[in-house]
């Protein structure tokens, strides 16, 4: 394979990856459970200076669908609820005090409405992302055809660095097939918890009704 092909290659593979990865972001930022790289675009500003929340905070999951924020500093909270509210306004926020105070933010429940609008907002990002892997694909390989062919390379080398670029272009897809699939099932995820949360909230509201009822009754009948 000669270096115009190694180079071309190379440049395609770039821009390929670099929208896999965008689309990995853009599904990290739509929030579903709690990962930590959903906070990186989070800016905290302490007078004039911007902070990367890692900077001003220590950040852990107590569970899969939740931060607890950390202030270094006491006297940053506000700074750092700002930072966090204007990147993720959508947040459940909450100020807690164990031992210290901390923030604890628990991502938005995925009932069946949101369900709904994030599976229509993955698959929108996922088509947005394959378009832009089949128009890269296009224009290496309108490019490589007419330079190679240009130079008198032999059409089994020709074949050689088109399929290099099929291959690329089949690997791109696969990973932002995975990409999907991944947050299907996360989705799908959230929201089983969220409605085993809800029949179990059920259940305790119909027990408590019930033990009330007959507290009642027994109230009444000590009274005649």
């Amino acid at each position: 394979m000669n270096n115009y092909v190694i180079t071309e290659i190379d440049s395609a593979q770039k821009k390929l990856s670099a929208y896999v990865t965008l689309l990995s972001y853009r599904y990290m930022n739509l929030c579903v459970k709690a990962e930590l790289g959903a906070l990186m675009p989070v800016n905290v500003y302490v007078g004039d200076e911007s902070y990367n929340i890692e900077d001003v905070a220590n950040v852990c999951s107590p569970d899969e669908f939740q931060f607890a924020v950390y202030p270094k500093n006491e006297n940053n909270q506000q700074a750092i609820i700002q930072g966090v509210y204007e990147a993720h306004p959508e947040f459940k926020m909450e100020i807690k005090n164990d031992g210290g105070s901390y923030i604890l933010y628990t991502m938005p429940v995925v009932d069946e409405n949101r369900h709904d609008l994030l599976k229509n907002a993955i698959k929108g990002l996922y088509e947005e992302c394959c378009g832009r892997i089949d128009a890269i694909h296009a224009e290496y390989k309108t490019r490589m055809l007419e330079d190679l062919t240009k130079v008198g390379i032999s059409k089994e080398e020709i074949d050689e660095a088109l399929q290099a670029l099929d291959d690329l272009r089949q690997k791109s897809q696969s990973m932002a097939d995975h990409q999907l699939e991944q947050k299907q099932n996360e989705i799908d995820e959230a929201l089983a918890h969220y409605q085993t949360e809800q029949a179990q909230q059920k259940e305790e509201d119909e027990a408590y009704d019930v033990t009330k009822g007959f507290r009642m009754y027994s109230s009444f009948n000590d009274e005649v």
